[in-house]
């Protein structure tokens, strides 16, 4: 039966608090930031650990910009595409052209009048920044999943579980609701695109590409610079937008020379009109001469020399301080900034900084949402060009001064998310909610910040910051980020000889490696970090190394060494008086004991394992004692202690907000129940169960469940609907590999065979 047994000790490298737990299912062990060992040459960077794009979250629509004009053709083609009732209508619609030809605002009118129309119930915008740092197809379906109303841990890292979890969630808010259309903006390939394919049910695919994306079916809408009227107005709207009265706008030659000046490029044209605006006493015939000679000049941005002209002329004309804001936003990782961090960036206090990204955004170099500020990535490229191939001492020092800042705050973060009552945490944050609130909002910088800090010779920042993450990211089960990140600071304390931080990196990648059952991988990581404490005399650290050894190794069934591993585990936790630990080595310990039958010693395990985190005030850790201590007792018939057991640890996990504790709850209460006959409540149980693990993608469990199903169906006489049941858990645990439940699995699926 399914085990909830994840403990894993959050510790920031620099304070070194102590242990804490975060426990959300069976497999996992607790992040250990302790040490660990390098046995010899790896490659430390493997196809997981390419650095990839985080993707923001999802949104709702974003407004279009004020003054928006022209297109009105294209405009129209392409909601003729986008319309439901369309004959021969494709899923995929795409918008391609070169940068800076307005393709997102295009697409954004679109977007806003289809649900006007009321086509589609909702609009969900995705940049997936193709040309900066790529989200790819994986993180993308995570961020729709989550705008769309599913829970975290219910999102599975199997690709093809997430692409299908995705379908069926868009499939039936369909039903329920209507047809939604997603937008994806600026991608660069048909792989990031591709999963992304909302299915039947209505719904439009709304992609914007500098490139043709060849392959994907998708109906294709090229769009081209402006013609010299409609660039004309693009200026003439950006003008009255700030002052109705502006005589320049009657300028017919002046602006007309701007708008050639610019060759019809719609951001070109924005920023253009952002210098006329700024300096009232600017003609157009004069900024459109200074664009001419500047373009004449550009030799980089190659196919954009026009649209350089305008950066470069537009830059020249900005007040001395927003021009070091724009040259240090070049260097800030992520695809956006806070106004804090931009502060911190700047050296200076955050209204003073504020005043001046508005400048910034007032010369369309900037725009902002919520709080936070971006670039469009043309304007960010230029602006990486701004502090020379060498650039100044002060510019290294401003990055420094954020990637500290960063890693300061993920520490704090850290701290507030496995605090339990009545420890000291950090005044960054007011409490849990704040620090997971600013965790999601930096979560995309953040990622990117770790990789600029491994390549920029942070040690700190590239260390302690992916350590730091380790929590946060279970909890919202990105695991495929934790171990591209964890791989990051594994390779920086290895490079520069911190073998303790060695050995934190390598039980947090051994957790992760868990997650996603690559348990042999998570069994050599674990022993790395046991190893290397034993040689750092690291006595707490190798505690928790033992402990992760012995949940990964449980998993594979090896459950004598599981045992001594949490026994050793145990006694080290006793002898250092860590209460907290030495419950959560008792929790895995009762697991273990389990598996190989010694019920009345796992029960016993299991009630200290309880008792103590009900002590300590941890609800997490409390769950995960009851659902298992109900494992235990049910193996020796104590059926109905079990099932108040469960009933426990569902409650338990209802109140901390763990989804995916609930359903291995749910199954186990199924599975309880069938034991006393009540087999309509046992199947009412098992399906709930099902259908959660179903729906996160999480085909392992799902296929427990099923064969749970089938056993209750089988004892109640419906050996027609078990064998149906049973095969689905044959096929699902053959797929993840599990030969000793596949084994049962198919054994029960004969027996019922034989009784149809």
């Amino acid at each position: 039966m399914p085990k909830k047994n994840k403990g894993k000790r959050k510790t920031s490298p620099s304070t070194r608090p102590r242990a804490r737990v975060g426990q959300t299912h069976a497999r996992a062990g607790r992040d250990t930031i302790g040490v660990s060992h390098h046995h010899g040459d790896i490659n430390y960077f493997p196809g997981d650990a390419t650095p990839q794009g985080a993707a923001l979250p999802a949104a709702a629509l974003p407004g279009v910009e004020a003054g928006f004009t022209g297109r009105d053709s294209d405009r129209e083609r392409l909601l003729r595409a986008l319309e439901p009732s369309q004959p021969g209508g494709t899923v995929g619609v795409s918008v391609v052209g070169m940068g800076g030809i307005g393709k997102t605002q295009l697409a954004l009118t679109a977007a806003h009048h289809t649900l006007d129309q009321g086509w589609f119930c909702q609009g969900l915008f995705l940049d997936l920044r193709g040309y900066t740092t790529p989200v790819d197809a994986h993180r993308a379906l995570q961020s729709l999943l989550l705008s769309l109303g599913v829970q975290p841990d219910r999102i599975p890292e199997d690709p093809d579980a997430r692409r299908g979890l995705y379908q069926a969630t868009l499939h039936r808010k369909a039903q329920e609701e209507g047809p939604v259309l997603i937008v994806a903006d600026n991608a660069s390939h048909p792989d990031q695109v591709g999963p992304l394919e909302p299915g039947p049910g209505g719904h439009r695919l709304l992609t914007t590409s500098r490139e043709r994306l060849g392959g994907l079916p998708a109906r294709r809408i090229d769009i081209g610079v402006l013609e010299d009227v409609e660039a004309f107005r693009v200026l003439v709207a950006d003008l009255r937008l700030t002052d109705p009265d502006d005589e320049r706008a009657h300028d017919l030659e002046g602006l007309t020379q701007v708008a050639t000046a610019c060759a019809g490029l719609p951001l070109a044209l924005r920023i253009a009109a952002g210098q006329l605006k700024n300096a009232p006493d600017l003609q157009p015939e004069e900024l459109a001469q200074a664009l001419a000679q500047g373009a004449d000049r550009i030799t980089r941005f190659v196919d954009h020399r026009a649209l350089a002209a305008v950066f470069d002329t537009s830059y020249r004309r900005l007040p001395q301080e927003q021009k070091d804001l724009l040259s240090l936003l070049g260097m800030a990782p992520g695809p956006d900034i806070s106004t804090e961090a931009a502060a911190v960036l700047a050296g200076t206090d955050q209204a003073t900084t504020a005043t001046r990204l508005r400048g910034l955004a007032a010369s369309h170099l900037l725009t902002a949402a919520n709080g936070r500020w971006g670039m469009h990535d043309l304007v960010a490229s230029y602006a990486t060009t701004l502090t020379g191939s060498k650039p100044p001492a002060r510019f290294s020092r401003a990055r420094r001064r954020l990637l500290d800042h960063y890693t300061d705050q993920v520490t704090a973060a850290a701290q507030h998310l496995v605090a339990l009552p009545g420890d000291r945490v950090p005044e960054a944050f007011t409490d849990q909610t704040e620090a997971l609130g600013w965790l999601d909002a930096e979560r995309a910088v953040l990622i990117n910040t770790a990789h600029l800090a491994h390549r920029t010779g942070h040690t700190r920042a590239a260390i302690d910051l992916p350590l730091n993450l380790a929590e946060y990211l279970d909890r919202r089960r990105l695991f495929q980020d934790k171990i591209t990140i964890t791989r990051v600071a594994l390779h920086t304390a290895q490079s520069t000889g911190n073998r303790r931080s060695e050995a934190l990196a390598w039980n947090n990648l051994g957790n992760a490696l868990a997650e996603v059952r690559r348990f042999e991988e998570a069994i050599d990581a674990h022993t790395r970090a046991r190893d290397t404490c034993q040689q750092l005399v690291d006595a707490h650290g190798e505690a928790w190394a033992w402990n992760n050894l012995g949940l990964a190794l449980a998993e594979v069934r090896r459950f004598e060494e599981a045992i001594d591993a949490h026994t050793r585990a145990r006694d080290t936790f006793q002898q250092l008086g860590d209460a907290h630990g030495e419950a959560w080595a008792w929790n895995s310990l009762g697991n273990a004991l389990t598996g190989v039958r010694r019920f009345e010693e796992a029960i016993d395990a299991h009630t200290r394992a309880r008792d103590t985190c009900q002590q300590l005030g941890d609800a997490r850790g409390e769950a995960g004692a009851w659902i298992n201590l109900g494992l235990a007792l049910a193996e020796v018939g104590r059926v109905e202690e079990a099932i108040d057991a469960h009933q426990r640890g569902l409650t338990y996990c209802q109140r901390v907000g763990d989804a995916h504790g609930e359903a291995l709850a749910r199954n186990n209460l199924g599975v309880a129940l069938g034991k006393t006959d009540r087999f309509e409540e046992a199947t009412s149980w098992l399906k709930q169960a099902i259908d959660h693990f179903g729906q996160a993608g999480d085909r392992h469990a799902q296929g427990h469940s099923c064969y749970e199903l089938g056993v209750v169906l089988h004892r109640s006489g419906r050996p027609g609907e078990a064998a149906t049941v049973l095969e689905e858990a044959v096929e699902l645990l053959a797929a993840t590999h599990d030969p000793h439940l596949h084994a049962k699995a198919s054994e029960a699926l004969q027996q019922a065979r034989t009784e149809t």
